[in-house]
């Protein structure tokens, strides 16, 4: 049985919770690991071999077997002493960090990467290049383009032909990794970039080589440099990334910098203090709060992505903003010749329109009317007897229903029969659901159904967001009445330029009675997150109950009209319980799917007439998607009996005039239309 809850409306608004942590959609890239001790050597081997006295190296040499001659350059660090031992210990770490990289594109078996049929030309971008055979650098020379980590990982040997180049265009020797398992060799006067790490395999550079980059071969590996090379060990500078918090309090929000939790790949950081990271992708996060919007800035991509390059120092913010609760304030009249209009209605002293989506601040809010005395007020919805307290992101509805009260009439029976009150059902789909690429314009699509037994006239559809709201089809007889048979279809078009979440109230009218819908529907801005949709009817049966009252079967049906499939769907009626869960789940996997309808009912004892509220809610992608139906069926009060005395004059008894204007009955007059 699915959960059922009966307390306050979930707000769709946590949207902004799960936008803040949500990690990126696309293939995490390779990342840079760091070299520690062996960061400053040009060369490191068990043995190495110098053929040349013109050879020059510039960075650390480390070795077990040393060479006849030593190259020329600066080296800190030369021979087999410290920090040669932890060097070699790093550079293990380091391979065993890229080996865990996973392969962004596998090129074949025995690849040329100048001409590499996905490479054509040889311009690679940063990722993982992965062969199952041996890997070489051809006449045609790689260009590597853009910021971010290279590795080029060979099951197999490397090699590179005579005058072959690497050319970094964007890119950084820092991030470029070689991890061949078998011997490397660099044609004379290669012009080389990056770091070779192998296992125990020999490395010979051929003369002339220009290589910007390391030599590291473990184990008993040889390097064999030959005549006037030249290789430089690149300084490679970690990059920085500082997560900046900023909180913004409008509408009552309390919450302080420290209530949101940051974070960098998961791992915890303080707002405002520089971090010392690695380079290529990194995620920014935060432990957010549904009652506040969450905007990424800085040097972050909006979804909290940044990739860095060695030497990056870079700053990212993210700014909370306590997200205003709304309030919707609707109207139903039951009977006499008073319509919505005729009903002011007013939020602590504040004139709201019926239907309208109105914000406010967070705390206790008391929602009044300028009443007529020949009609009886009742509250349903979030409101208790008219008040409501709101909360950061709460949205809420609070419905006045003014029922008409009238006197016998002179000198007989008051009016014993009422009419049927009508039913309308609404279903909202925005297409896009999502704008990933950032602003963009919006059609909405409305589709309104009579599902009572009367025609409806009088049709309002009162949007926050968009406007006009065109009736497109939907009339075939032309009459301007909804009828039972009909459905009317309407549109509206705007740009979003943010996530957003529209909200449509739509009223109609049949025997003076008027009947309400409220739905809504969200799109992401600036993320590849598809929101979720519900929709849910209510019908009860009867509409109309005899005097005195009886019992009521109210039937809710719930859809999922989008593209997602929902969890946690949940009902709760403010008039009626408990809900109970009849069928739909025809897989049971506890999933609201979107060819599924769930069925729930519920019974209740009404002596008088009665609007009630019911709102469905389900989740998807971490956003919640609800949806409100608001029914008011028509308890008729009997006429009293004729009493056979004469109309009031002025001499008739005081006791007989109190007789007469006390005896009231519910009836309803005639069908009334908006203007």
């Amino acid at each position: 049985m699915k959960n059922l809850i009966k307390n306050s409306i979930v707000t769709i608004l946590a949207l902004f919770f799960v936008l803040s942590f949500a990690s990126p959609a696309t293939t995490l890239a390779a990342t840079t690991p760091s070299l520690g001790a062996a960061a400053t050597y040009g060369v490191l081997g068990g043995t190495y071999t110098n053929t040349s006295a013109a050879t020059t190296v510039n960075g650390d040499v480390g070795f077990t077997t040393g060479p006849a001659q030593a190259p020329l350059g600066v080296h800190t660090n030369y021979g087999s002493g410290a920090p040669t031992p932890q060097a070699r210990t790093d550079t293990s770490t380091a391979l065993t960090n890229l080996a865990a990289n996973s392969c962004t594109e596998t090129l074949g078996a025995i690849v040329d990467l100048s001409t590499v049929g996905t490479h054509p030309t040889g311009i690679y971008t940063p990722g993982v290049y992965c062969s199952t055979g041996a890997m070489s650098i051809g006449a045609g020379g790689i260009t590597l383009n853009g910021a971010g980590t290279y590795i080029f990982r060979a099951v197999g040997a490397l090699t590179s032909v005579d005058n072959s180049v690497v050319t970094l265009s964007g890119a950084s020797a820092c991030d470029v990794f070689w991890t061949p398992t078998a011997a490397t060799t660099l044609g004379a006067t290669t012009t080389f970039r990056g770091t070779i790490i192998d296992n125990a395999n020999a490395i010979t550079v051929g003369a002339t080589t220009g290589w910007v980059g390391r030599a590291l071969s473990l184990g008993a590996g040889t390097v064999t440099t030959g005549a006037t090379n030249t290789i430089t060990a690149p300084t490679c500078v970690a990059p920085t990334l500082t997560v900046t918090k900023v909180v913004v309090n409008t509408r009552g929000g309390t919450k302080v910098v420290s209530n949101f939790p940051l974070f960098i790949d998961g791992g915890s950081v303080t707002s405002g203090v520089v971090n010392t990271t690695t380079a290529g992708l990194h995620t920014v996060s935060e432990t957010a709060d549904p009652g506040y919007t969450s905007v990424i800035s800085g040097a972050c991509a909006s979804n909290g992505t940044i990739t860095l390059a060695l030497g990056d120092v870079k700053t990212c913010t993210i700014t909370n903003t306590d997200i205003a609760p709304t309030l919707i304030v609707t109207k139903i009249v039951v009977g006499g010749t008073k319509v919505t209009s005729d009903f002011p209605l007013f939020v602590s002293g504040t004139p709201v329109v019926s239907g309208v989506t109105n914000t406010f601040s967070v705390g206790a809010y008391t929602v009044t009317e300028t009443n007529n005395s020949n009609y009886i007020q009742s509250f349903s919805g979030s409101c208790v007897g008219g008040n409501i307290s709101l909360a950061l992101a709460d949205l809420k509805t609070c419905t006045i229903t003014n029922t008409y009260v009238a006197p016998p009439a002179s000198g007989g029976a008051g009016l014993s029969t009422s009419p049927v009150p009508p039913l309308i059902d609404l279903i909202k789909i925005p297409s896009p659901l999502a704008l990933p690429n950032g602003p963009g314009p919006v059609t909405y699509t409305y589709t309104l159904r009579n599902i009572g037994t009367v025609p409806v006239s009088n049709i309002t559809m009162v949007g926050d967001t968009c406007s006009p709201i065109t009736l497109v089809s939907g009339d075939t007889n032309n009459n301007a009445k909804l009828d039972v048979n009909e459905t009317w279809i309407y549109t509206c078009q705007t740009n979003l330029t943010k996530t957003n979440t529209n909200i449509v109230t739509a009223t109609g009218w049949a025997n003076g009675i008027s009947a309400v819908h409220i739905a809504s529907a969200t799109v992401v801005v600036g993320a590849s997150i598809i929101p979720p949709l519900i929709h849910v009817t209510k019908v009860p049966s009867p509409l109309l109950l005899s005097a005195g009252g009886g019992t009521i079967t109210y039937t809710n049906k719930i859809t999922n009209p989008g593209t997602v499939a929902l969890s946690n769907v949940r009902l709760t009626d403010d008039k009626c319980g408990p809900v109970k869960y009849i069928s739909g789940d025809t897989n049971g996997d506890s999933m609201l799917d979107t060819n599924e309808t769930w069925t729930y009912t519920c019974q209740t004892n009404l002596n008088k007439t009665t609007t009630n509220t019911v709102t469905a809610t389900g989740e998807a992608n971490g956003l919640t998607a609800r949806d409100f139906a608001i029914v008011t069926v028509v308890v008729a009060v009997p006429g009293l009996p004729k009493t056979g005395f004469p109309p009031k004059t002025n001499n008739t008894p005081m006791m007989l005039v109190g007789i007469l204007t006390t005896s009231f009955i519910f009836y309803i007059i005639h069908k009334k239309q908006i203007v």
